[in-house]
């Protein structure tokens, strides 16, 4: 195999090349030779001495410089020291490659410890729901944005690499909202609240006594009431390039006028079946087959032209400003400064109303939290996990 993708990162053995995030890495000659050899021999730790043997064939050298050639071969992959998701120092004995791989040519499979897909009654409705991960604490509930589809989620790398690292912190609950994915179909617009009471249905399922709330995009509404409504079921709340309000208003200046929201609903439903609206979604993705190719599956999986239009819709007219002061947990939003899609001035001023909140601006375009620089969305979590208090 030539290439091998691991975390975000991108090996390619042929071009002697490192990409992370989508973009090149600079990295030694050396460290670059010590990462594909200590992943061409992952399924076991490699000594010291084997490794110096490896890299300088003709050369003694001291282990303060297989040391040094490690550390510059974990910043080159987002990776340090005291975290150890790529290259695993085992004492006395020597390093080992962690990270699930991928090789070209391999097909796409499901991660490991995902659970099956199973559905839950919410009033007249199914709502299907998984986990992945193992049982412990803290259960973490991830709210989709506008669509999703659990079947073709593990279907697009840089997604399921996302979730299995997440995953190592707690178990991971997915599931689909009301009307989209493989939960039940609908004759109506799913409005906030029924997004909230399946949210709580799932983590009933689920049998979570508490959740992390991690909301993105569309979802950060619903995420921020159902922590509004039950700060006894929220132990924590995270959001990702979301927003208060749908629309402008004389007070909201970070939204869209009701005219170009619906040119934009017009557009995206026009060119559903293909990659509709990609360039606004990941930017810096747009132009890459693979990602045109999954995103066009998802949107023809998830729902339908005309069924998305009343969810849309519901969301153009959303307003939670209002419930924002009445979050009681320890909260986290996170944004990046270009994106496209939800201006990064939404995400501050969420942050502004919700007391206690943290808000980090992230560099980058997409919108998306997978594609980019998702190394540096999964620190602040990580960060932010490490500091909530126990239970």
């Amino acid at each position: 195999m030539s290439t091998w993708r691991f975390e975000d990162c991108e090996l390619n053995l042929a071009a002697g090349e490192l990409w992370r995030g989508g973009a090149r890495v600079s990295i030694e000659p050396k460290a670059l030779d010590l990462l594909t050899y200590l992943l061409e021999h992952r399924e076991r730790v490699v000594n010291k001495h084997e490794l110096q043997d490896a890299l300088w064939p003709e050369v003694v050298v001291t282990e303060a410089s297989l040391a040094r050639t490690v550390m510059k071969a974990r910043k080159a992959v987002g990776d340090d020291a005291s975290q150890q998701r790529v290259i695993q120092t085992q004492s006395k004995r020597g390093y080992r490659f962690i990270a699930p791989v991928e090789a070209d040519g391999e097909q796409q499979a499901e991660p490991g410890g995902l659970s099956p897909i199973q559905f839950v009654p919410q009033g007249d409705v199914h709502i299907a729901w998984r986990t992945l991960g193992d049982r412990h604490p803290p259960d973490i509930l991830f709210v989709p944005g506008f669509v999703s589809h659990l079947d073709f989620r593990y279907r697009i790398r840089p997604l399921a690499r996302f979730d299995q690292r997440l995953s190592r912190h707690g178990r991971l609950i997915t599931f689909d909202k009301r009307g989209v994915g493989l939960s039940d179909r609908i004759g109506y617009a799913p409005e906030i609240d029924h997004t909230v009471d399946d949210m709580l249905a799932v983590v009933d399922a689920a049998g979570a006594e508490q959740v992390i709330l991690f909301g993105v995009s569309e979802s950060g509404p619903a995420t921020a009431l159902f922590a509004a409504r039950y700060p006894e079921r929220t132990r924590a709340v995270i959001m990702y390039g979301a927003f208060a309000r749908g629309l402008r208003s004389p007070d909201y200046r970070w939204g869209t006028s009701r005219r170009l929201f619906d040119r934009w609903v017009d557009a995206l439903i026009r060119n559903w079946g293909g990659p509709s609206a990609l360039e606004y979604f990941a930017p810096d993705y747009a132009a890459e087959p693979e990602i045109q190719e999954a995103w066009a599956r998802y949107l023809r999986g998830a729902a339908t032209p005309g069924s998305i239009r009343g969810i849309l819709e519901a969301l153009r007219d959303i307003d939670v400003r209002p419930e924002l002061p009445r979050i009681q947990a320890p909260t986290l939003v996170l944004h990046r400064d270009g994106d496209r899609i939800v201006r990064v001035g939404a995400g501050e001023d969420m942050a502004s109303r919700i007391p206690g909140a943290r808000f980090v601006r992230l560099d980058g375009n997409d919108h998306w939290w997978f594609l980019g620089d998702s190394n540096a969305v999964h620190r602040e979590v990580e960060k932010f996990l490490k500091e909530l208090p126990p239970v």
